[in-house]
């Protein structure tokens, strides 16, 4: 639900700072924010926290809208929007994965339809590509349908990118396919980022898709070979290479808690991007589904599988929840794993989206959370929701 709020006062611990604060807000627009009086407020207290809304940079579908098939339609990317955004996540990029061009084609022209709304547009910079480029191995592949994945081609990509109306903000693939290097040219040449996934590639073969002009890895430790050489293994270079930012699923299911706190130390925050890899099963009851042509599995934890195996599927957690994930069990001081999923991807895709915190005289934009400490994995809980003015979250 949005609305426009006419004088409101909401109260919390404003990120990086340690004072409770009031952000009072006058339809739509910061009026103030100062140093809370401990009067009455309208929303939060002082265990409430707030941060700027996030940034997902990659969402396959949500609350049982699937972004993936011949079936999407405009108004699924709206309602995506608005279900984001009651979850404190005010932009966020439309991931296609795998599967016949013509159905990625048909995705890629629904995606830009639905940017016609200004609400969408102003919430979507543009699409993610995870594949058809990557690996046909078992393991690397992940639960991508095998027989749509396809060799690297400028040919397909340049269709797609067409249907797409050039808003594609980022492509992953597999380095070491033949023609995996002219494509990433063509892909960064046409301001468009190239990025490392779905892969078995060796340190040489990552390094020329870097030297061409690859920048980011697609959540890294995740679509591999289940069994690798402790040495020679493609998580090594990405990890060791300074151009290379990586994303990271940060559910804990992805990746175990050590494993996530090794690699963000090994790369620095500053390199780290936090997203949620949501599916449309997010939000869904425990059961069986199908998930681009695929039966899978959504556990009582959360996770999605292929039936049988350990094989994840995407994610059921929201991103806030990633973030508190983080700073949790990872080492990230909170501020850093905002960075995380605000100005860091913004800056990587080379977008003006502004994360600053709540100041006066502008619309107020600002995700108010608490996080319930009271158990082992510590609760985030969204409380309320501004974007643009606008109060988002359900009332």
């Amino acid at each position: 639900m949005r609305t426009r709020e006419h004088g409101i006062v909401v109260r919390g611990i404003v990120l990086g700072q340690t004072e409770l604060s009031d952000i009072r807000i006058q339809d739509g627009v910061v009026v103030s924010v100062s140093t809370s009086d401990k009067s009455r407020a309208d929303l939060g207290g002082r265990k409430a926290l707030v941060a700027p809304p996030l940034f997902d940079i990659q969402v396959n579908g949500a609350g049982g809208i699937n972004l993936q098939g011949k079936r999407v339609k405009p108004e699924d990317v709206a309602k995506i929007t608005q279900r984001l955004a009651e979850c404190g996540i005010s932009h966020w990029i439309p991931t296609l994965i795998t599967g016949p061009i013509n159905g990625m084609e048909h995705g890629c022209c629904a995606i830009v339809e639905a940017m016609r709304d200004k609400r969408v547009a102003r919430a979507v910079p543009g699409i993610h590509l995870e594949g058809p480029f990557i690996s046909a191995l078992d393991g690397p592949r992940g639960a991508h349908p095998r027989p749509h994945v396809r060799l690297p081609d400028i040919r397909e990509f340049e269709r797609l990118l067409k249907a797409a109306d050039g808003k594609i903000v980022y492509v992953t693939l597999a380095p070491e396919l033949p023609g995996a290097l002219p494509l990433i040219e063509a892909i960064v040449n046409n301001g468009v980022t190239a990025s490392l996934g779905h892969h078995h590639a060796s340190a040489t073969e990552i390094n020329r898709a870097v030297r061409a002009g690859a920048r980011l890895s697609t959540h890294l430790g995740n679509g591999l070979t289940p069994l690798m050489h402790r040495h020679q293994n493609p998580v090594w270079p990405q990890l060791a290479e300074d151009r290379l930012t990586i994303s990271l699923i940060a559910d804990l299911h992805h990746l175990p808690r050590e494993v996530l706190k090794a690699m963000v130390r090994a790369k620095g925050a500053e390199r780290v991007i936090l997203t949620s890899d949501c599916v449309h099963l997010a939000g869904l009851e425990p059961g069986r589904y199908t998930l681009s042509g695929l039966e899978v599995e959504l556990k009582p934890d959360g996770r999605v599988c292929l039936p049988g195996t350990g094989l994840l599927a995407g994610s059921t957690v929201i991103l806030l929840q990633g973030l508190v994930n983080a700073a949790r069990v990872a080492g990230m001081r909170l501020e850093e794993a905002f960075a995380s999923a605000t100005t860091i991807p913004a800056k990587l895709f080379g977008l003006d989206y502004d994360f600053g915190l709540p100041q006066a005289g502008k619309p107020a934009n600002l995700l108010l959370f608490e996080i319930d400490k009271s158990k082992s994995h510590w609760k985030a809980m969204v409380r309320a929701v501004f974007i643009n003015g606008e109060r988002c979250d359900p009332i």
